[in-house]
């Protein structure tokens, strides 16, 4: 039913043609691989989002347990949120808000952060691998589900002395 994930198969192989300097490969330089590796790893919840909102629709989910944002959340969506074109799909009043937040054994203290995809870009530079959970937000009536995740980093892990934030 699940499939192993073969993704660092294929990141080794793309290191190795890059390293005798085949075609396609990825280049090394001093800020780490160009272009960079992006978004790896990506889930998207979309399936479960839809299940809780056919629960929430039958009758079988109470409005209060699908729209239960944690007050820290909603001021998150609030000041550091990144609004999206998608209107709410339970009170259908306001567009929902996109909170990022990132996770990873290299970023230390920063690690559980709210970051604006500006900050991810510089991210992506500077540590080797980290995981960015994207998650919507309805400001007026608290609907929250996580919406996306993703591995992002050079590819690189740094030595374990020589970790940021920490």
């Amino acid at each position: 039913m699940y499939r192993v994930n073969v993704s660092a198969r294929y990141i080794d192989k793309i290191r190795s043609d890059a390293s005798h300097g085949k075609p396609g490969a990825l280049r090394r330089c001093a800020a780490g691989y160009e272009p960079s590796m992006g978004r790896r790893l990506v889930v998207d919840y979309g399936l479960a989002k839809r299940a809780a909102l056919t629960e929430l629709r039958s009758g079988s989910l109470a409005r209060d347990d699908a729209c239960d944002a944690h007050p820290y959340l909603l001021r998150a969506a609030k000041y550091h949120g990144e609004p999206t074109d998608a209107s709410c799909p339970v009170c259908d009043r306001v567009r929902l808000t996109h909170v990022t937040y990132v996770y990873g054994d290299e970023l230390g203290r920063y690690a559980g952060r709210v970051k604006a995809p500006a900050e991810l870009a510089a991210m992506e530079h500077e540590y080797g691998e980290f995981r960015v959970y994207v998650v919507e937000v309805c400001q007026s009536c608290a609907w929250n589900h996580l919406a996306q995740s993703y591995v992002l980093g050079h590819g690189e892990t740094a030595p374990s002395g020589d970790r940021q934030g920490g």
